[in-house]
């Protein structure tokens, strides 16, 4: 029992931020809408995580007239759920053709001004 007590005050250590993910999302939104991206790209976004968003909350028949924008195939519509993930795949192939980065660049958790921090980096 002592050691979860431990073990809750650790984070991940993988140099992302993950407490922002709501900040970050909206900033993306907001520098799409700048750019106009929603009016030159069919899938309205180039954020991965905005268009699983905004896929949550089609219904089929929006789905559907999203994958015939897309070009996906009729045999892929067969039930929301093979939709779904064609649009995915269809996504992420339009990503890689636009050479879009996904994963976004990793931003530091610790401030370099710290004099601790100083001192690893000196070593």
């Amino acid at each position: 029992m002592a050691d979860q007590e431990n073990l809750q005050g650790f984070h991940f250590a993988d140099g992302k931020n993950h407490e922002d993910k709501g900040e970050r999302i909206e900033k993306a939104r907001e520098l799409e809408d700048l750019l106009g991206i929603k009016d030159m790209n069919p899938y309205k976004t180039l954020d991965k995580e905005i268009f699983a968003e905004t896929l949550a909350s089609m219904s089929i028949s929006q789905m559907t007239e999203l994958a015939q924008r897309v070009g996906i195939s009729g045999m892929e519509m067969g039930s929301k759920p093979s939709l779904k993930k064609a649009l995915e795949k269809s996504f992420d192939i339009y990503l890689r053709q636009h050479n879009v980065s996904v994963a976004g660049s990793p931003k530091p958790v610790i401030s370099t001004e710290d004099p601790e921090v100083k001192k690893l980096f000196e070593l």
